[in-house]
């Protein structure tokens, strides 16, 4: 059996049970074998390195075929079906759309989360972000800073919700006692308005990407850095919900000005892709994507030149070129109730 007739054979398997799966395997790799041992004495021969994918019994795995050069590659895209997508194995998206478009099948693949009742929405990030203080000159100086950020959101309408927030690390001159105060906890308590959960307030929302831009213009109009400031929020919040960030992917993919960033990495360090748009004050807003699966890791900003920044306090500063602040998705789960809350903690009223 020679390299495309092993392809076939593997191709004419139906759509597997997890039974016909693990027989899938097993005759995979037999008939590997096979071919392996007719090349014994023969002259090799070339193929192409990239076959365009179809799933075949080998479900969740990666079979690679050295045999003639050909390499058969299941890629899961969050439980689309690879033979949709149009696209190469290892081939990069040639622009942002075609990324989003990706994300967007990546993201329909996953189940909305819908939180029992008295369970909490635990949201765990890390984010990067600047600190600026005075050294002895009276120079301003930078420092990075790494949080650690978790929020408890109840399911329920009128119980408290919780935000946690410790400093990890910085990197820079500050000394330690301007960046690290512990962990800081905010409650969120009920008010005459308590606002609703984000799984709650975003179920509302249409899953049709036409919907889904009419009630965003709605309220932003059709200005596309306003759409976009928007978007960015929404997707914040949809990690509850992929079935509203699929459209909010599509709805970004038709925006003008969006580019695609070939390489970004996320604050916690992982490497991906992103989508951008240059907000025209020095700004690089992002969103970041896995490289492989597609699924949203988070987002930045980026100063494309150096920028003066105004103090509350009086006087201003000046931003540097690259530098960078940004939040990264660690973790979505559900919990059944808050931690022990710090006694130190600061309280507030939930937001409306």
């Amino acid at each position: 059996m020679d390299e495309l007739k092993l392809i076939e054979a593997m191709f004419a398997q139906p759509e597997p049970t997890p039974e016909a799966a693990a027989k899938g395997r097993d005759r995979f790799l037999r008939l590997t074998r096979e071919a392996q041992a007719s090349q014994v004495g023969r002259p090799r021969r070339r193929w192409p390195a990239v076959l365009l994918i179809r799933r075949v019994s080998l479900v969740g795995a990666m079979a690679v075929m050295l045999t003639g050069g050909i390499i058969v590659t299941q890629v899961s895209l969050g439980g689309s079906d690879p033979r949709t997508t149009g696209y190469l194995v290892g081939a990069p998206p040639a622009d942002a759309k075609v990324l989003l478009t990706l994300a967007a099948r990546a993201a329909v693949g996953r189940p909305d989360m819908v939180p029992a009742r008295g369970q909490y929405v635990l949201t765990k990030t890390l984010a990067q972000n600047s600190l600026y203080t005075k050294d002895e000159s009276g120079r301003m100086v930078y420092t990075k800073v790494l949080v650690s950020q978790e929020r408890w959101e109840a399911a329920d309408v009128g119980k408290p919700w919780l935000s946690r927030s410790q400093n990890l690390s910085a990197t820079g001159p500050a000394p330690r006692k301007y960046w690290d105060r512990g962990v800081e906890d905010i409650v969120s308590e009920p008010g005459a308005c308590p606002g609703q959960p984000a799984y709650a307030r975003l179920g509302a929302w249409p899953t049709d990407p036409a919907q889904v831009r009419a009630k965003i213009v709605a309220d932003t109009g059709e200005d596309p850095l306003r759409v976009w400031r928007s978007l960015q929020d929404l997707v914040r919040e949809s990690v509850v919900r992929p079935s509203l960030a699929a459209a909010l992917y599509q709805v970004a993919a038709e925006l003008d000005g969006i580019v695609l960033i070939g390489e970004a990495v996320d604050a916690a360090g992982r490497p991906g892709l992103a989508v951008a748009m240059d907000e025209g004050d020095g700004i690089r807003s992002e969103l970041i994507f896995d490289r492989t699966t597609y699924r949203y890791l988070g987002e930045r900003t980026v100063n494309t030149r150096d920028r003066k920044v105004k103090m509350i306090s009086g006087g201003e500063y000046t931003e540097k070129k690259g530098v960078v602040n940004g939040t990264a998705v660690i973790a979505v789960d559900l919990v059944p109730g808050l931690p022990e809350v710090s006694p130190k903690a600061s309280r507030m009223k939930i937001p409306c």
